[in-house]
């Protein structure tokens, strides 16, 4: 507050110099008011002396170190001011006081509320990226499904779940075994390891080890160290480097199927929000290999002659056509042979079509009875058959034809008492070389010959090599 000090010194010295003038008017008149005139003027000076000493101590320097305080803001009460400004300092200090209170519950409430935003935009985050999880899950889980309900083909379906199933999940460690009932055992049908598919043949019990009991129980089984499992078994497609282990059920309609098993070299691989996971996928593979098992079925039914359970005429020109092209591609022979019952129509005419078709079923189990797993043999229609030999040279094609004469001629069935049926078989067969140009007409040589034969005689055997 320097502006006061320069007013202050103004005033008094205009008192000063207005009694000085009037002591020198005055004096002249009489001495007496001169002399009082003097005083006077000391007692102003001192007066104002004292005054200036008590404005500044007693006022303007306590207002300045208040209003230092209050600009410097100073937490807490003001220092404490004495003297006639007290209570305003109070005033003051009060007041200031309930500003910082209430300034400092402004900004608590507001950094609460920064928190509580902090809070909320972590919250947002981490919903997002579950939902972002969520929908990456159920995107994956679309494609697997997709990917896997696609096809009806079981072999195709055993290929496709390493390449585009597990390796899409990350999954390069599987197994899955699927129950054979005729074999009473689970049969490895698809697995992988290190990414790469693993044909191992490979079959377990029902109840053994932790998968066959998984099998019977329908209950999964997770164990996150093997070393801690005393039940855990090194069986199968297993290296003996598994550490992690997790097998779910393959679930059908209520039924167990198969299990899928997951394993890894180290501990703890797996999380445990895997599981629910692979429960998903184990339905959607347990539906697709049924549903595929049941097409697998139905067209091989739709494919065979429902009489004799070979193939029909449509199914047997499908494989011929297929045959001829894998024995293109790896320049490997191939025969066919086509054969026509001798006098078949006597016996249906003699003794009915019911003992003809009993007849049929005998020829084909012994046609079938003389032929490899590789061979395709069908009804070609009426009373003729034809077979495919993969592979198959003109010596091995002779001597198969000729088991199949015999085969068929050693036929026996007993119709009226002391009434034996027999029955032989013309025969024609043709073999292809892996250079033939004429491979395409292999069907119609083998026909041909075929009819050549049965002009010569029953139970005939003609055969030749396509150049």
């Amino acid at each position: 507050m320097p502006g006061w000090r320069v007013l202050f010194s103004l005033a008094w010295g205009g008192i000063f110099a207005l009694t000085a003038g009037l002591s020198v008017l005055l004096g002249r008149s009489s001495e007496e008011r001169a002399i009082f005139l003097a005083g006077a003027s000391a007692g102003e000076a001192v007066l104002a002396a004292v005054t200036y000493l008590l404005l500044e101590r007693r006022v303007v320097r306590p207002v300045e170190r208040l209003r230092d305080d209050v600009v410097r803001g100073n937490e807490g009460s003001l220092a404490a001011v004495r003297g006639p400004l007290g209570p305003l300092a109070d005033a003051i200090s009060a007041r200031l006081d309930r500003s910082v209170a209430t300034l400092r519950d402004a900004v608590r409430d507001r950094e609460e509320r920064l928190e509580q935003v902090e809070r909320l935009r972590r919250a947002l985050e981490e919903t997002q990226a579950n939902l972002e999880s969520n929908v990456q899950y159920l995107r994956t889980i679309a494609e697997v499904s997709t990917a896997i309900t696609g096809t009806l083909d079981p072999e195709e379906l055993y290929r496709i779940i390493p390449e585009r199933v597990m390796r899409r999940l990350g999954l390069n460690d599987f197994c899955i075994m699927l129950y054979s009932p005729e074999m009473k055992r689970l049969i490895a049908k698809a697995s992988a390891r290190g990414g790469a598919q693993d044909d191992t043949p490979f079959t377990l019990a029902p109840g053994e080890g932790i998968a066959g009991k998984v099998f019977l129980t329908g209950e999964s089984a997770w164990i996150p160290d093997v070393k801690g499992s005393p039940e855990f078994q090194y069986y199968g497609v297993l290296p003996r480097d598994v550490r992690s282990f997790l097998c779910v059920p393959l679930l059908s309609k209520g039924k167990s199927i198969g299990v899928l098993m997951l394993h890894h070299s180290k501990p703890n691989a797996f999380e445990p929000e895997l599981l629910p996971t692979m429960r998903v996928l184990a339905s959607h593979i347990a539906i697709a290999m049924e549903n595929a098992e049941l097409f697998g079925f139905v067209k091989s039914l739709a494919e065979k002659d429902s009489l004799t359970l070979l193939y029909n005429h449509g199914a047997f020109h499908e494989k011929l056509g297929i045959e001829l092209e894998r024995a293109s591609r790896y320049n490997r022979p191939m025969a066919v042979i086509m054969l026509d019952l001798d006098g078949f129509k006597g016996i249906n005419d003699t003794y009915g079509h019911t003992t003809g078709d009993r007849v049929f079923v005998l020829v084909a189990e012994a046609l079938s009875a003389h032929l490899r797993k590789t061979d395709i043999a069908a009804r070609y229609g009426g009373d003729e058959f034809a077979v495919i030999l993969p592979e198959t040279d003109l010596s091995s094609a002779t001597v198969i034809a000729g088991r199949i004469a015999e085969g068929i001629a050693s036929v026996r069935m007993d119709v009226d008492p002391g009434s034996v049926i027999s029955v032989t078989a013309s025969i024609g067969y043709a073999v292809c070389a892996p250079d033939s140009d004429d491979r395409g007409q292999i069907l119609g040589i083998a026909d041909r010959l075929m009819y050549d034969s049965k002009r010569r005689g029953r139970g005939g055997v003609l055969g030749r090599q396509i150049e």
